[in-house]
């Protein structure tokens, strides 16, 4: 009798457990495509102001995304006093070939709530992704995203510092 109240306690754990809120925390809302068509948490792309914006180029004979360093200010002074809108990246390729934004947070402090995406662009072509203030809540444990193309082993990479 005592072990299957045991047993039921566990098991009334468990279901609790997997009823928890915090598995909504995962990461999955961003959303990628053009400005005229794109949307995230219902907002249309092309209502919303653009925040960062990068761009593939060669520099000194490497490929690069520039800027090699980019802040993103989500505290209440800066663009997080704007009630939980979207932020907006445009991304695009000035090369003459395929080329991959991928963006994620440092492998050693990700989780499993840590932002990260990928998309690759053809030459002279613009994309949009729309990223939930909620996905950047849970970005990563040192506000650190690097944005990369992993394809491209002498490629260089570039960090995207978020305050919060």
């Amino acid at each position: 009798m005592r072990i299957s109240v045991i047993f039921s306690g566990f098991l009334l754990f468990g279901a609790l457990c997997l009823g928890s809120p915090v598995m909504a925390l995962q990461s999955g809302g961003v959303e990628i495509g053009d400005l005229e068509t794109g949307s995230v948490t219902g907002q249309a792309f092309k209502a919303l102001d653009v925040d960062l914006a990068f761009t593939a180029m060669e520099i000194g004979g490497k490929n690069a995304w520039f800027p090699p360093t980019a802040i993103l200010n989500l505290v209440a002074g800066g663009i997080g006093g704007r009630a939980g809108r979207p932020v907006l990246l445009q991304v695009t390729n000035k090369l003459t070939a395929d080329y991959t934004f991928h963006l994620s947070a440092d492998s050693a402090m990700a989780g499993p709530t840590s932002l990260n995406t990928s998309l690759t662009l053809k030459p002279g072509e613009t994309k949009y992704i729309g990223i939930p203030m909620s996905d950047l809540t849970y970005v990563t444990a040192n506000n650190l995203l690097i944005y990369s193309n992993p394809a491209d082993k002498g490629g260089l990479s570039g960090q995207l510092l978020v305050l919060r």
